[in-house]
């Protein structure tokens, strides 16, 4: 039995999204009817672990779904729309449902496993995450666009200028915390002086949840040791700071929504080029903080039991994970799903 959010369902983006976390045509849904987009539960570890680590397994439940965080673990219902729009359509919450299966296998007189991931989406990471993944691409575009003019000879300035939550000019590694990007084209063309876009940088609110995470951990595996689970595994969260995206094919599912006095002053085609979603070396160091303060209150959540185990997340490289941005990137790929099932066969021993 599988519960949990996106890297458990698992989400898997073919190709990238317009607009961001668009699902329709561009990311796998499972055989299950009706078909699940951003949820596939064969493509999912716990899915590789059925089929590659333990084939004494005979019946495999996932009830996780994509943007999930342990308050929809615990009591979504019919009404609640996943991550892709898709209606839980259910009239029991997912942890429930693991529980019912667990004690059917119980009666079975079989042995229950149970895995789960949550907490991240319990916060406002994923809107964090997607406004400095865009400010980091529009900085990088705004290198190539300059280089562009400057070849050409355009009397053209590319422009990337940092505000904190005041509105302030701050510096790139702070917005982090919060505030904004703006970035301009400068320079005189059929009377236009500039055109700019601005983009909003959320303060990420983790903190405020962790004492709501800390007691839907306990509360969720409480109820399936109390159904009868034998081993009991809480994924922890894999260090997202090495993901890489490809920033070419981006930029050209993208192209078509730009001003047109915007896609008059750009380049041609950008060449595909795999480079960090989260590119400042200060935003790498406080998204592994976040991660491990949110792994530390999973840990902290779980009660003390020896049927009950926490998964340390492998190392996953730009290898291991989605390159479509922004929605497959940054969920573990084919490789990536391999190691975290590996990791969950060790730790179900």
């Amino acid at each position: 039995m599988a519960t949990g959010d996106s890297v458990t369902s698992a989400h898997l983006q073919l190709s990238h999204a317009y607009p961001v976390g668009n699902c329709v045509g561009n990311t796998s849904a499972d055989f299950r009817v009706p078909k699940l987009p951003g949820n596939d539960m064969i493509f999912s570890y716990a899915g590789k672990y059925v089929a590659n680590h333990n084939r004494n397994v005979t019946e495999y439940f996932n009830f996780a779904r994509t943007g999930m965080g342990t308050g929809e673990i615990r009591g979504a219902g019919p009404g609640h729309a996943d991550a892709c729009r898709n209606p839980w359509a259910r009239n029991s919450p997912p942890i429930d449902l693991a529980d019912r299966a667990i004690r059917q296998a119980k009666a079975d007189r079989k042995a229950a496993y149970f895995v789960t991931t949550g907490g991240v989406n319990n916060t406002n990471w994923t809107e964090v995450l997607t406004g400095i993944a865009k400010c980091g691409t529009a900085d990088h575009y705004k290198d190539l666009v300059q280089r562009y003019f400057d070849q050409h000879g355009q009397l053209f300035k590319a422009i990337t200028e940092w505000y904190d939550l005041a509105g302030k000019v701050t510096t790139k590694p702070n917005v982090i915390n919060g505030g904004s990007c703006d970035v301009r084209i400068e320079g005189d063309r059929s009377g236009i002086r500039y055109v700019h876009r601005r983009i909003e940088i959320k303060a990420y609110d983790g903190p405020a949840h962790y004492a709501a995470i800390k007691a839907d951990v306990e509360s969720i595996v409480e109820q399936v040791l109390d159904a009868g689970a034998d081993k009991v595994v809480w994924m922890g969260y894999y260090d997202i700071s090495r993901a890489g995206f490809d920033i070419g094919m981006f930029a050209e599912t993208y192209r078509a929504a730009l001003d047109k006095e915007v896609l008059g002053l750009l380049p041609g085609q950008i060449p595909s080029d795999v480079r960090d979603l989260i590119d400042d070396p200060g935003w790498k160091a406080t998204v592994q903080r976040w991660t491990q303060e949110i792994n530390a209150v999973i840990l902290a959540g779980l009660p003390r039991h020896d049927r009950v185990r926490f998964a340390p997340p492998p190392a996953l490289g730009p290898g291991d994970i989605q390159q479509t941005g922004l929605g497959g990137c940054p969920h573990p790929n084919e490789p990536g799903h391999r190691k975290l099932a590996a990791v969950l066969d060790n730790v179900f021993g």
